[in-house]
Order: structure tokens, then C-alpha cells, then sequence
């Protein structure tokens, strides 16, 4: 500001400058001071210049606790978060870049960084953030999205969608839309933390997801995931993500989208304007740069990769796996033992130690049994202790209710789909009273057309409660009481 005294350096700077024939502007952007001080000290090189007081006590820094702050900041509470609770408290009054200044000095590690430098083709920084939400049509319904990102560090070229979830399928299917858009690969992928890309989190060596290795190898890519809670590992798709996404959402702010291929149609609109933008330190645009950096990635395998999702199952006893709630039959023979399902868009594949032992039609919807007969034991029986006919036995000795209960579960062309919701039933008597079972069971046919474990369990703990409602219909007995004058009354 014009008003503000110089110091005498500044004016000796601004007489030196205006010996050299530069303009007023020119001294004042070089200098960074208001261009009428530049005309003021030019105009009268004779003025005196007055040093700029000091409005602060020296020694402001020595009377602070500095360890307890580099505790706060160590801790992970941002330093300016410090330095303005610092104020509120009246501890100091001085300006943040005097603070950050000495906190520096008593911190070193705090103040350093590093450039981080990528050659063409090296690595792509992948991350997720909240989406805009979607309105259903019909319902009305608000449906949440994600925003999945991934930028070429080098050329700062960024691929995005948006997707339902952060499951495996859309995760690994994103990244194969990334690859074809970019029209190749890179070295490296660095991912964050989550699940489908990182089963166990670990500084140095982070255990895969199964899925993503997969996917890894296919394209011949190697993945070395960001650390836990360290932003700066992947601070390119950081910073991307946050000027992206600040642009982008406020250009459709008033915008309703009905489905994801609507949503994704305008993202996809605007990431070629926001490509074409000059990045604000290279002084290029993110095409031009790519366009260089393209050349340096790796071609794209001949064969496309099939996505596919990953879960670690033991085999039931009644010869099924369950996934993604259907259940799929495994030989008998590899009941009990780890097996590896490996499931696609249109199959189910179910290894065990790296030996392929089932290969189903995927069912498309839920509840379903798919089962390949040959799969059973030659006498058709899981365990000889969960057989039909061994229930059978076991239900014969409980009762006529409990009895008719499984024989009608196990009367199905198919014996063992229903072999589990027999066992649990059984399995209640462990719990309960048998007549407390069978009166359960009476009353669950009474009131529901199918009999679940759950439904019994349910009425058995609140048994007092339907009890007493079917002994206030039942007619009252007038023979014992003696203080009722009972029926022979009636007669005469």
C-alpha cells in the first residue's frame, strides 16, 4: 500500500530499478509494492526513508510452550488449526507465516518436502471420492454415487466415472474402462487403502486383494498401495480430485441427474474442457501433455480382461458354497477345506489349490441352489450325522408336530436344499422345552404359510405372549371352580 513507510532497502531497490529505464509497473510487480510508492520515492529521490516499525515484541516466541505445540502437530492437528486456537486464547498475536516461521525452526521435519518427479508412462495415482447423488424417476428414491479417479502423474491426464459402489466388480471394471481411455498402461498403480485393492494394510508389505493381483497380472503392472493415512503417497490425484471436483460439481450444480449413464455422459463432457484448460504451473493443458507422455505407456494385451470377484469359502456339509447369496455345489470330497470362487459377469468358478473342482452358470437371482448331482457322494448323503434319514430318525423321537414339521421339509425332490433349515430346527431343542417346540410349531402353521428357524425362535421367547391370548379363547371350565353355579342351574 501507498500509505505503508518502506524500508531503505526497498527504496534503494527502487532507485536502482529506475536507473535501468524500467516502468513504474514493471519495479513495483518486481518488487511486489503498490505502484504509487514506486512514483513516490522515483519522483523525490531525496526522501528520507523511515525503517518500518516493529509492531511486535521481539521475543514473542520465548514465552510460548513450544513443546506442547509440536505435540499438537504431531499428533495430526493442523498448524493452523494450532495457531488460531493460540489466538483465541490470547497466547500470541502474531500473523500465521510469523508462526509457521518459527515452528520450522523447532520442527524441521515439518517444513521440508519433496518434489516428486514421474517420467512418461510411470505410474497412475488412483482414488475415490463422494459422488452426486442420483434421483430415481420413478420412486423418487436418492441413490448415492462414487467418484472414481485415476490421473498419469506425469502429464496429470485424469480418467473418472462415476459408479454405484467401491465393490471389487466396479473397482477392477473401472480400471479397465481407465486403461482403454488412456490407450494403454503405466509401470505402477498406486491405489488407497480399500478393500477391493487391499485385503491387510501393512507399512511395508500390504497383502493384495486376490482379485486385483489378478487384474495386475494381466495387464503386467505392478501395485505398490499408499500408505495408511498418508495423503502425500498419492497427492497428485489429491489435488486433481480437489480442483476437479470443485469445478465440475458447481458447473452441474443445477442439474438433476436420473441414472448413472446420464451422470456419467455430462462428467464425460466436461473432463474433455477440463483437460483443455492450461494447468496453472506447467502453463500447458493436461492434452498436450499427455499427448507426449501417450507414446511412453505400454499397449494393451491383445486379450481383454474378464473381470472377476474373489471369496475365500468351506464347503457346507450338504456339498454348496454360498455366494453372493446363492449356493453353488462342490464335490463332496472337498468338504470342509478352503476353496478359492472366482466369479464373473455370466459364471462361477470354485478352485481348490489352484486345481479348478466346479464350474457353474452364475444365477442372476438371489435364494437360488445350483447344483450338479454328480457332485454328491455315491449314496446321495452329506455327513452320515446330517443325512435326511438320520433327521428323520431324530425328528420321530420328538414328537408328532416336531416330526411332521421335517418330514414336510425333507419331502422335497431335492432332500438337501432344505437340510440346514432342518438341522436348526432340531438344533433348537438344545435351547427349549420340546412341548415348548411343539407348541411353537403348532402355532407358526397356524399363522405363517413357510416355517423358518427364525420364526420358531422368535415365538418361542415371546411364547408367553401368544399363550395367553389362546387361553382367553378357550371356553372356561365351570366344573372346578365352586364359586361358578355352573350349568345344572340352567335346567329347571
Amino acid at each position: 500500500m501507498s500509505g505503508v513507510v518502506l524500508h531503505m532497502k526497498i527504496i534503494d531497490d527502487v532507485r536502482r530499478l529506475a536507473a535501468l529505464n524500467l516502468t513504474d509497473r514493471a519495479i513495483a510487480r518486481a518488487l511486489k509494492i503498490d505502484r504509487r510508492s514506486v512514483k513516490k520515492y522515483r519522483e523525490s529521490p531525496n526522501c528520507e526513508a523511515t525503517p518500518k516499525p516493529l509492531t511486535l515484541p521481539p521475543d514473542w516466541h520465548r514465552s510460548l510452550d513450544w513443546g506442547e505445540v509440536i505435540a499438537e502437530v504431531r499428533r495430526g492437528v493442523p498448524v493452523n488449526v494450532v495457531w488460531e486456537e493460540l489466538r483465541e486464547a490470547g497466547k500470541i498475536d502474531i500473523q500465521y507465516p510469523g508462526f509457521w516461521k518459527q515452528l520450522s525452526k523447532r520442527m524441521p521435519e515439518n517444513a521440508s518436502s519433496c518434489v516428486r518427479v514421474f517420467t512418461p508412462g510411470e505410474r497412475i495415482e488412483i482414488d475415490y471420492c463422494d459422488g452426486i447423488n442420483i434421483i430415481d424417476r420413478f420412486t423418487g428414491q436418492i441413490i448415492k454415487t462414487q467418484l472414481f479417479v485415476g490421473v498419469l502423474c506425469h502429464s496429470r491426464y485424469a480418467f473418472a466415472e462415476f459408479t454405484l459402489t467401491q465393490s471389487s466388480s466396479d473397482f477392477l471394471s473401472s480400471h479397465v474402462r481407465m486403461f482403454e481411455y488412456f490407450g494403454g498402461t503405466p509401470q505402477i498403480l498406486t491405489p488407497d487403502n480399500l478393500k477391493s485393492a487391499v485385503t491387510k494394510s501393512h507399512r511395508y508389505s500390504p497383502v493384495l486383494n486376490p482379485a486385483y493381483t489378478k487384474l495386475a497380472a494381466h495387464y503386467d503392472i505392478a501395485v505398490t498401495p499408499a500408505r495408511v493415512a498418508r495423503p502425500k503417497d498419492k497427492a497428485i490425484v489429491e489435488r486433481t480430485i480437489q480442483i476437479f471436483q470443485r469445478w465440475f460439481y458447481f458447473r452441474v450444480r443445477h442439474q438433476t441427474f436420473n441414472s448413472l449413464v446420464e451422470l456419467n455422459r455430462a462428467l464425460a463432457e466436461h473432463l474433455t474442457i477440463f483437460h483443455q484448460k492450461k494447468h496453472r504451473i506447467f502453463r500447458r493443458s493436461r492434452r498436450e501433455m499427455f499427448e507426449s507422455e501417450k507414446a511412453h505407456l505400454r499397449p494393451l494385451p491383445q486379450d481383454p480382461y474378464v473381470v472377476s470377484t474373489h471369496k475365500v469359502a468351506i464347503p457346507h456339509p450338504d456339498c454348496h458354497i454360498s455366494f453372493d447369496k446363492n449356493y453353488y455345489s462342490v464335490p463332496h470330497e472337498h468338504r470342509g477345506f478352503e476353496v478359492d470362487v472366482w466369479a464373473c459377469e455370466n459364471s462361477v468358478e470354485i478352485y481348490r489349490e489352484g486345481v479348478r473342482v466346479a464350474f457353474h452358470t452364475r444365477a442372476k437371482h438371489h435364494g437360488k441352489f445350483i447344483t450338479d448331482k454328480s457332485h454328491y457322494p455315491d449314496d446321495k448323503k452329506a455327513y452320515i450325522e446330517s443325512t435326511p434319514k438320520y433327521l428323520r430318525g431324530k425328528a420321530s423321537q420328538m414328537g408328532s408336530e416336531i416330526s411332521g414339521l421335517i418330514h414336510e421339509l425333507l419331502a422335497d425332490p431335492h432332500p438337501l436344499k432344505h437340510l440346514r433349515r432342518a438341522q436348526g430346527i432340531l438344533r433348537l431343542e438344545q435351547k427349549y422345552d420340546r412341548s415348548r417346540l411343539s407348541r411353537a410349531i403348532a402355532q407358526a402353521k397356524s399363522n405363517c404359510s413357510s416355517i423358518s428357524c427364525q420364526t420358531l425362535e422368535k415365538l418361542l421367547k415371546n411364547e408367553s405372549h401368544w399363550a395367553h391370548n389362546d387361553d382367553r379363547d378357550r371356553p372356561v371350565s365351570r366344573n372346578d371352580n365352586e364359586n361358578l353355579r355352573g350349568a345344572d342351574l340352567y335346567l329347571h
